[in-house]
């Protein structure tokens, strides 16, 4: 395991983003993200869906395996970062959804239209971190 101590000095920003219905989340956080010139920031939040898909990124074929959630669900957890990739932010979030009857879904999200709501929190850091290409692995890694 890599790590890097992230300086404590400067200064930081926190938000908080409240999405309204229909509003594809993925498609919002990159917008505000480059509206404010994020480069690097955790994500967490909760909320609602109407509708969303996750995946599961199988090493071998080097590719999403996409698990499509048709149907309203809780956002029991949505945790993930903001990095730098090829000049932009790039966001990289994982989920928990609960359905109705209590079982779950999770994964790597792809797509996800807030229902009735979604409370996300970001904390930029105060760091450059980027992410780069790794052919061998088939996605970008953040890069130490």
């Amino acid at each position: 395991m890599k790590y890097r101590r992230l300086n404590a000095h400067d200064i930081a920003r926190r938000f908080i983003l409240v999405g309204d219905m229909d509003d594809d989340v993925l498609q919002a956080l990159q917008q505000f993200c480059e509206h404010e010139r994020i480069a690097a920031a955790s994500i967490s939040g909760i909320g609602g869906f109407r509708s969303a898909a996750v995946a599961f990124y199988d090493m071998e074929a080097k590719r999403y395996e996409r698990i499509e959630v048709g149907e309203q669900v809780e956002v029991l957890s949505f945790l993930g970062n903001v990095t730098a990739y090829q000049g932009k932010p790039k966001i990289h979030v994982h989920c928990i959804l609960g359905h109705r009857d209590g079982h779950t879904t999770g994964g790597h999200l792809l797509e996800g239209l807030v229902r009735p709501t979604l409370e996300v929190v970001i904390d930029e850091m105060p760091s450059n971190v980027r992410r780069t290409d790794r052919p061998e692995i088939g996605i970008p890694l953040i890069e130490l």
